[in-house]
């Protein structure tokens, strides 16, 4: 019951970022299929200078070291930027880089720094994952030990 209250303590923290323009979380119950596009509709952010973050939460049955992704940001018209993104996810000793509790552990990875909107919105967001096995053509279907995928819109902070 002392780990569900801790549990519950951080996932109120961390949500009250006033800071924050967007953010939102997908979840697993039993992996994320490499057909299956992670989904996000943004219905306004302000046109100022921002970071988008991918959020990956995984535990102990996240079988690799690394995470590839397709991500895919669009307006009403057109595509505005479609990148091929590779995160580590795991040091060389396979210790988890994510911050967290117990087996769970979320990382918070940069996708596009200082990007300004040329519209308020609305935008959407796609990513898919594609992962694949040494030597083998065909990707990994299920990417177990994945339990939710996020996206946040920051705004960059200036030094």
């Amino acid at each position: 019951m002392h780990k569900i209250s801790i549990l519950i303590v951080f996932i109120l923290i961390t949500s009250c970022d006033s800071t924050v323009f967007f953010r939102e979380y997908n979840s697993f119950s039993k992996g994320w299929p490499s057909s299956e596009a992670v989904s996000f509709s943004i219905s306004q952010i302000p046109q100022t200078s921002s970071n988008i973050y991918v959020h990956i939460r995984n535990n102990n049955e996240y079988p690799y070291s690394n995470l590839f992704l397709i991500a895919e940001l669009r307006d009403s018209v057109q595509t505005i930027f479609r990148d091929t993104l590779e995160y580590a996810m795991a040091d060389p000793q396979g210790k988890w880089l994510g911050e967290g509790f117990l087996d769970v552990k979320e990382s918070k990875l940069l996708w596009k720094e200082g990007w300004t909107p040329k519209h308020e919105g609305p935008f959407y967001v796609d990513l898919f994952q594609r992962v694949r096995n040494n030597g083998d053509l065909e990707g990994v279907y299920l990417l177990d030990g994945i339990l939710n995928v996020g996206i946040a819109v920051e705004p960059q902070i200036q030094p």
